[in-house]
C-alpha cells in the first residue's frame, strides 16, 4: 500500500501521486479478476454483485484519469 511521505517538492508529490495511482490501478485489475470469477460460477444469478464490480471499477478508472499529471 502507498505509504504517505513526507512531502517537500514537486517531485515528491508526484512521487506520491504515482503511488497512489498504481495502487488504483491495481485495485481495478483485481476487481477485473474478481469479476472474471463470478461470471464463472453456475449457482445463482449475480447480476447485481457484478453491477456493483463494474460501478467500483469506473470510479476507480475516473480517479486513475483525475490524478493524471503531465
Amino acid at each position: 500500500m502507498a505509504e504517505l511521505k513526507d512531502l517537500t517538492n514537486h517531485d515528491s508529490v508526484h512521487d506520491q501521486i504515482r503511488q497512489y495511482s498504481n495502487l488504483i490501478s491495481l485495485t481495478a485489475d483485481n476487481l477485473q479478476d474478481l469479476k472474471a470469477r463470478v461470471k464463472d460460477l453456475d449457482n445463482g444469478d449475480y447480476n447485481r454483485e457484478l453491477n456493483a464490480i463494474n460501478q467500483a471499477q469506473q470510479k476507480l478508472y475516473q480517479a486513475l484519469k483525475s490524478l493524471e499529471i503531465e
